[in-house]
């Protein structure tokens, strides 16, 4: 008899990996339900709808703001002290950052580095 492989089913992958990223817990679980989205809707308005980050750099990266792969930019509520070490869901611990900035942060926190942006002039941003 011929082995027939299953569908391979591309929300697996994605799944399996938010399950051992969130060890299992729903979001409500981790302190994510409805009041964390009333907390987090008041300071994406207290932050105008702009990446906090790129603001600090003298960009304007804000609410329908579409990215440089041409796809809209999301925007995060961030806790600048990741709660795994120590930080709490007071709003001078929270900030809104685009996706970009958020997964740089998230990566520093813990403790990647993350190469820097090329520019069109062929340099590192920033540098």
């Amino acid at each position: 008899m011929a082995h027939v492989p299953l569908p391979y089913k591309a929300g697996h992958q994605r799944q399996s990996r938010q399950a051992w990223h969130h060890n299992g817990k729903s979001r409500h679980e981790r302190g994510y339900g409805s009041a964390w989205d009333k907390q987090r809707l008041a300071i994406l308005e207290r932050d105008q709808y702009l990446c906090q980050a790129c603001l600090s750099q003298g960009r304007i990266t804000s609410k329908g703001s579409i990215g440089e792969d041409g796809k809209p930019v999301h925007l995060h509520v961030d806790h600048k002290t990741p709660k795994a070490k120590g930080g709490t869901d007071a709003p001078d611990n929270l900030q809104t950052l685009c996706g970009p900035c958020h997964e740089a942060k998230t990566a520093e926190d813990q403790g990647h580095r993350q190469r820097a942006r090329i520019g069109s002039d062929g340099w590192p941003e920033g540098a």
